[in-house]
């Protein structure tokens, strides 16, 4: 359907009313006049309605808490649950050192038994502390890294709402706005690349999913800690992303390249109003696909399933090596 005979029909009853018999149509100034606006109005809509999904999805379950001073609170109570498991730590490789020192073993084979006993009692240690103090530590951590922080998102609503408002396009030059678009499209890419963890002109492939036999693998080498199970943890992030943020990464990509300086952007760029609605068009897009990922992530279970696998598999390893 054209655009004209689209407008004509959204006009109210009472217009035609008014018009009478010798009404013979819009003039081509109030078509163009009927068609902006109407632009300006979807435009200002798909906005509004952006910036309520985003503002509602930060209370979805599972997400990171929106009260800045609940996620200080449970950050310095992890801190200082995590400092007193490595004091743990370190008052029990005292008391062996001490024990060793204050009864010396008689012979090398008893020695090398104590030893191994020693190990033992600070690998369930470690294991415990890893099991109840830091793996929900990092649990949390990944799992506020599947969202913009604060800061970026207030970047992204800056950046949508100054070149989504008619009056700023208005007093800009028109020699200026590459560089202008060049600079916006550089912070869009530095916010969705600080959100995807990875570069996306060349995304990694997707790991695995995490399955227990490799946890238990690393228990029994003795190869499991801290370091390793975040790396584990940050893959199974990845990989989230991965699924869910293809669209962000394309729809970003795509807005990077009005900065390109191929021919068609170069003739783009020297008509302000398309590139305008350009400009307009691919950022309602990057909004749209960052509502989709933030959705759509929040359905994927990868990260609360590595969570049980990690508890299970320290769970039974402790169990084990306790009798």
């Amino acid at each position: 359907m054209k655009p004209s005979l689209l407008l004509f029909l959204l006009l109210p009853l009472h217009s035609f009313a008014q018009f009478g018999r010798t009404y013979m149509g819009p003039t081509m100034q109030q078509n163009q006049q009927s068609r902006d606006h109407f632009n300006r109005s979807m435009n200002q809509r798909t906005q509004d309605f952006q910036m309520r999904q985003l503002q509602k999805n930060r209370s979805v379950p599972g997400m990171p808490p929106a009260n800045a001073e609940d996620k200080l609170q449970a950050q310095a109570n992890q801190q200082k649950a995590e400092q007193e498991a490595n004091e743990q730590l370190t008052r029990l490789a005292q008391e062996q050192q001490r024990k060793r020192e204050e009864r010396p073993a008689k012979n090398p084979q008893q020695a090398a038994a104590q030893l191994k006993e020693d190990q033992r009692q600070l690998t369930l240690l470690t294991v415990k502390n890893y099991r109840d103090v830091f793996l929900p530590g990092q649990y949390s951590t990944a799992m506020e890294a599947r969202t913009l922080s604060p800061a970026s998102r207030h970047s992204l609503d800056r950046i949508t709402a100054r070149l989504m408002e008619e009056a700023w396009w208005g007093k800009q030059e028109g020699s200026q706005l590459p560089a202008i678009i060049k600079s916006y499209s550089d912070s869009l890419a530095s916010l969705a690349t600080g959100l995807m963890g990875f570069d996306l002109a060349s995304p990694p492939p997707t790991p695995a999913q995490l399955t227990g036999s490799r946890v238990d693998e690393l228990l029994e080498k003795g190869t499991f800690n801290q370091q390793t199970a975040w790396q584990i943890m940050q893959e199974v992030g990845m990989a989230e992303k991965l699924i869910a943020g293809d669209g962000v990464v394309k729809a970003v990509l795509e807005f990077q390249e009005l900065s390109s300086a191929n021919a068609s952007n170069q003739a783009l760029q020297s008509n302000p109003k398309k590139l305008q609605k350009e400009v307009q068009a691919r950022l309602s897009r990057v909004n749209s696909e960052m509502l989709r990922y933030e959705t759509r992530i929040g359905t994927l279970g990868r990260l609360p399933a590595a969570q049980k696998t990690m508890h299970k598999s320290t769970s039974t390893f402790l169990a084990k090596k306790s009798s």
